[in-house]
């Protein structure tokens, strides 16, 4: 009898650490994604915004630019700062809460495998096999902190500082998406510029929501429409306060 094909031996030993440790680096990078969607989709929004509000208020296309322009430089700052304070702070909060749980390994290392051998237990482990199991983890001090790190306090652990990177990517994908609703106005009037606008923005809004959805394997089309309904919602309003603005503040 034929056999079935076999799969390819995975490594193992020494051998399966460089593999262990691409997929480290493999999932470091996606994760940007959150970055580069947040800093996307605010700079074509936010700018969007602006520019189809002040289209709504009978602006003069070089007000639009101006106002635009002016808008997409300060988002930008604003996001990558943002980003940056944000994300040292998460940093800062993790590396004491980390701190913190060594010290209490230090002080109570009995206590501190109790209660590993509870959290083993909680994941499906029988009561002796997790108290095996706390026991030999605990031979090693940094197994037993990165793991009570992990499992007890739900945290990276070892994580490299990424608040700048992150600051990099927000900003520069904030000013990037930005240019997208503001080009039309600097060739054409407000009319035309506003229709193009919108349909440049759409179209870039339906492509993040692609990308999006492939990279987190969500199904492409919906992701797509899911961004671009939030970008019709955010130009619909900023359009629809631009017409009202006048006649609500008597100019």
């Amino acid at each position: 009898m034929i056999g079935l094909p076999r799969r390819p031996r995975r490594p193992i030993g020494p051998a399966v650490l460089p593999r262990v440790r691409s997929e480290r680096d493999r999932i470091a990078r996606l994760s940007r994604i959150r970055e580069l969607v947040l800093g996307t989709q605010d700079g074509l929004l936010v700018p969007l915004g602006v520019v189809t509000g002040l289209a709504g208020a009978s602006a003069t296309a070089t007000v639009i630019i101006v106002g635009g322009v002016a808008e997409a430089a300060a988002g930008a700052l604003a996001m990558g700062t943002g980003s940056y304070l944000a994300s040292r702070a998460e940093n800062q909060l993790f590396k004491a809460e980390i701190d913190a749980e060594a010290a209490e390994l230090a002080d109570h290392p009995d206590a501190e495998r109790s209660e590993l051998e509870q959290l083993l237990v909680e994941e499906g482990l029988e009561p002796s096999d997790a108290r095996v199991v706390a026991e030999k983890i605990s031979h090693s001090k940094l197994s037993l902190l990165k793991t009570m790190v992990e499992k007890e306090l739900g945290l990276p652990f070892g994580e490299a500082e990424t608040a700048l990177g992150d600051a990099a990517v927000v900003g520069a994908s904030y000013a990037a998406a930005a240019l997208i609703p503001l080009w039309p106005y600097f060739i054409w009037g407000r009319s035309v510029a506003l229709v193009v606008s919108l349909a440049a923005t759409g179209l870039a809004l339906f492509s993040l929501g692609v990308i999006k959805g492939r990279v987190t394997r969500l199904h492409l089309v919906r992701s797509g429409l899911e961004v671009l309904l939030v970008g019709g919602v955010s130009a619909g309003l900023g359009y629809l306060i631009g017409g009202l603005g006048p006649h609500l503040f008597g100019h």
